[in-house]
């Protein structure tokens, strides 16, 4: 049974003065270089989801053209396999561990030993599975889970600098007003604070919908757009008719046209929540689908080709507005596609969102920045946290010295090291070749060569106990390096395929 609440959130003092240091420092700075910054991150896209790797079974073509017009990150890893902790490591350059963000916000637990076993015997949760804990937050200190106010943003450094900030699009990172993007430097917001919401009204006669029977995936319809998944502007609730995507597209011009208007260098977060469920897709990209493909892929491959049309209108209003050349672009995902919905499977790769098997964790990255950077080909393993010290060295801005950065400049030729994950019992790690993914609750271990495996089939631990060895202890060093989570996970996730089962938190 649950005891007295643990989970206090308190913010690191020191850190925070060093944060009001450094914003006050690059506030006195006159970079030379002032580019401006379009970041567009998709949600739960798969790498194989875009037709650049040759499997989609619809064209991508302005994704394409930004991949190759740029630079072609073909080993890009997110630090979580899951939206807000990747999104918190992204925006701080940091792995997310080391504050704490360990696992999604939640606003609801299961509290007594009644509601465990409801949800365990009576309740069919499909993949996930509850769990009782010794000690849940109460409700202050659920409002209070989120990014914590010592961390730097992206958009607190670049709006320091004088830089006009907005995200337009999926926060997650915190519910409360504390937590709310105008806390971390961005001077506009438009869009939705949850991990979801719906695309349109579902009763709109120009829209398909596909619903899939998942425990969550009600969960999500039921939710509608209310509480957390109301969409907003600046704080305040507004009606959208618009189809979401449509919508992020147009409040991004207008964003990007006022730094415009005021003489200012924008930094735009574009975080769409395409192709998240729920599956909600325009009936006139659907009718462009081949129709042989089921409702399920036909909705989800519509969505994808408006966030592909999306980002064509967002590259066309730069060039008509003469500012290509001077802005960095970058397209990326949060995480692997979302296999459990049946309508990606990752290509080649093994499972999906969830879960520390490449389809979990490997996303598309593309970086173009006009003439200035040339389009090249990068295999090396890189990260989303790599973003970080990339644009603020674009722009001429210093990293705070205060803390450990999990970051380096991929317009440089940055060193290899090793990548590291974890979630709560769940661990991994890449070095080279070699990925290792340990599970704390049953010990087990699996050790991979992606070289010559890259769908994670078989488990090579047995015949490399040194390697074995050499990476654990790489991850028992690595994790002395980091903070207690600060809110307990909500759920365990079953992911089955023929090699076996294997449980990971979320």
């Amino acid at each position: 049974m649950p005891s007295a609440p643990r989970w206090e959130i308190t913010p690191d003092t020191s850190l925070l003065q060093g944060k009001s240091n450094y914003l006050a420092n690059v506030a006195a700075s006159k970079p030379a270089t002032r580019p401006n910054i379009l970041l567009i991150l998709a949600d739960d896209l798969g790498k194989y989801d875009i037709s650049h790797y040759g499997r989609l079974p619809v064209q991508t073509p302005h994704i394409d053209a930004l991949a190759h017009a740029g630079v072609r990150f073909d080993n890009a890893y997110a630090t979580a396999a899951i939206c807000a902790p990747s999104r918190a490591a992204l925006l701080t350059g940091r792995y997310q561990n080391r504050f704490g963000f360990e696992s999604q916000p939640m606003q609801r637990y299961v509290r007594n030993l009644g509601e465990f076993l409801g949800f365990r015997y009576v309740i069919n949760t499909d993949a996930m599975q509850p769990f009782l804990s010794d000690a849940y937050p109460t409700e202050q200190q659920l409002l209070a889970q989120g990014l914590p106010s010592s961390e730097i943003t992206l958009a607190d450094a670049f709006q320091a600098a004088g830089y006009h900030t907005g995200i337009i699009g999926k926060w997650h990172l915190g519910y409360a007003a504390g937590n709310h993007p105008h806390a971390f430097g961005f001077d506009y917001q438009y869009g939705f604070m949850e991990a979801f919401t719906l695309y349109a009204d579902e009763a709109d006669p120009s829209i398909e919908n596909h619903y899939h029977d998942l425990f969550w995936e009600e969960h999500i319809w039921s939710m509608r757009r209310t509480g957390a998944s109301a969409i907003t502007r600046d704080s305040e609730t507004i009606s959208e008719e618009r189809y979401l995507t449509d919508a992020i597209v147009e409040e991004t011009k207008a964003f990007i046209g006022r730094a415009n208007d005021s003489a200012r260098p924008f930094f735009a977060f574009v975080p769409f929540s395409a192709p998240h469920t729920p599956f909600q897709a325009r009936k006139d990209d659907l009718d462009t689908i081949d129709r042989a493909a089921d409702q399920n892929q036909r909705v989800y491959l519509a969505m994808i080709k408006r966030l592909d049309w999306a980002l064509g209108e967002l590259m066309q209003y730069l060039e008509g507005t003469d500012q290509i050349d001077n802005t960095i672009v970058v397209f990326t995902s949060d995480n692997g596609g979302a296999a459990y919905t049946g309508a990606t499977d990752n290509g080649p790769l093994r499972a999906g969102k969830f879960t520390q098997f490449q389809g979990g964790l490997e996303v598309p990255l593309f970086v173009r920045w006009g003439s200035i950077v040339p389009p090249r080909q990068v295999s090396q393993p890189v990260l989303l946290t790599d973003l970080y010290a990339t644009l603020l060295t674009a722009a001429g801005l210093p990293l705070a010295k205060d803390r450990t950065y999990d970051s380096l400049n991929l317009l440089s030729h940055p060193a290899a090291r090793p990548i590291f994950w974890r979630s709560d019992f769940n661990r991994a790690a890449r070095d080279g070749n070699w990925k290792l993914l340990h599970n704390k609750h049953s010990d087990s271990v699996l050790l991979y060569d992606l070289s010559n495996d890259p769908g994670e089939l078989n488990n090579v631990a047995a015949d490399n106990t040194e390697i074995v060895r050499k990476l654990m202890t790489a991850l028992d060093d690595w994790e002395q390096e980091l903070a207690p989570p600060l809110w307990p996970r909500v759920m365990n996730y079953l992911f089955e395929d023929a090699q076996g089962e294997h449980w990971f938190a979320i």
